[in-house]
């Protein structure tokens, strides 16, 4: 029976804040003056004191939705998605068309493997804002979770044709031509971000998961590496780099990363898949076992995994 590895990507939105943009009501200018010295230091990397001013704004204003969306992402960057989904959850309560929050809330559930809730809170999103390619994007990753590859084609079809803006960043772009399947003009844009912002994880990030698509793994492997060695590297590179490694028939190098991948995330059920994956072609068995079984937890409706302990002679009662 074949043992299958898998790998995952999509897209978050960080809040700026900018409540006159998105049409929305003010907030009183302590709240804000608090958001903005949140949001300074979030800039700044130092999360904990961010998280306590985006808290603070929130005690001055409950309906502070910016803060509440702001926390999350803090929480989802650093793959702890279930405290992510409250926090999400918090600021579509205040502010139930905020669609940066309803996209990022989608996410963790992808994350989180639970793609039938992902769909309902995405589906609602790309109504409120059809024209959104990173929501749509989600959307689409949510309904290839549940097995509606068509329904996912057909979310994206729109932008296929869609003339790129030269004035949308180089990381959109190069998103956008991946959508429409022109990958070499994704490099192109994605290492344009790069050299914009040589210490931006997402142009790193998704140019190594393009390569992963692509089945070149030697590119990825230099890409995702190179993410290693930055501030706040989150666990999705490590996570990749684990699946480049089990493409590279290195298992050794795979169970260094996907251990990595858990330790940082250990709610990740691709993580503990993966890592199962380079334990059994070690000929580590009951290390596997048990790295399944962590996944299986998570997500006891996996039948992938069922699949793979069934393989090596583990029934679904050990």
């Amino acid at each position: 029976m074949r043992l299958v590895a898998g790998n995952l990507f999509f897209i978050f939105c960080l809040s700026c804040g900018n409540s006159q943009a998105q049409g929305l009501f003010d907030f009183g200018s302590e709240a804000l003056s608090q958001f903005s010295r949140g949001k300074a230091e979030q800039d700044e990397g130092n999360l904990k004191e961010a998280i306590g001013w985006y808290k603070k704004a929130i005690k001055t204003d409950p309906r502070h939705y910016h803060s509440y969306h702001n926390i999350g992402y803090i929480y989802g960057s650093k793959g702890f998605h279930e405290q992510a989904v409250e926090w999400y959850k918090g600021a579509v309560k205040e502010n139930p068309k905020f669609v940066d929050s309803l996209s990022n809330l989608g996410a963790s559930y992808i994350e989180l493997g639970k793609n039938d809730l992902a769909v309902g809170v995405l589906k609602e999103a790309n109504k409120i804002d059809p024209e959104s390619f990173h929501v749509a994007s989600n959307y689409a990753t949510a309904l290839r979770g549940v097995g509606d590859t068509d329904g996912a084609k057909r979310i994206l079809e729109k932008f296929k044709d869609q003339e790129i803006s030269s004035e949308l960043n180089p990381l959109m772009r190069g998103k956008q031509y991946e959508s429409r399947g022109d990958f070499q003009e994704a490099i192109k844009a994605y290492r344009s971000a790069i050299k914009a912002n040589p210490s931006g994880l997402s142009a790193y990030s998704n140019l190594g998961s393009l390569f992963i698509r692509m089945k070149e793994f030697d590119d990825a492997e230099i890409v995702l590496k190179e993410a290693t060695k930055m501030k706040g590297t989150d666990y999705l590179i490590y996570l990749n780099l684990g699946y480049v490694y089990l493409q590279k028939k290195n298992p050794v190098e795979a169970q260094i990363f996907c251990e990595t991948a858990v330790k940082m995330n250990s709610n990740s059920v691709l993580g503990w898949s993966n890592l199962g994956l380079s334990l059994i072609r070690q000929g580590k068995k009951a290390e596997a076992q048990r790295a399944w079984g962590h996944a299986l937890k998570i997500d006891p409706k996996n039948q992938q995994i069922r699949k793979n302990l069934e393989a090596i002679g583990v029934t679904n009662d050990e």
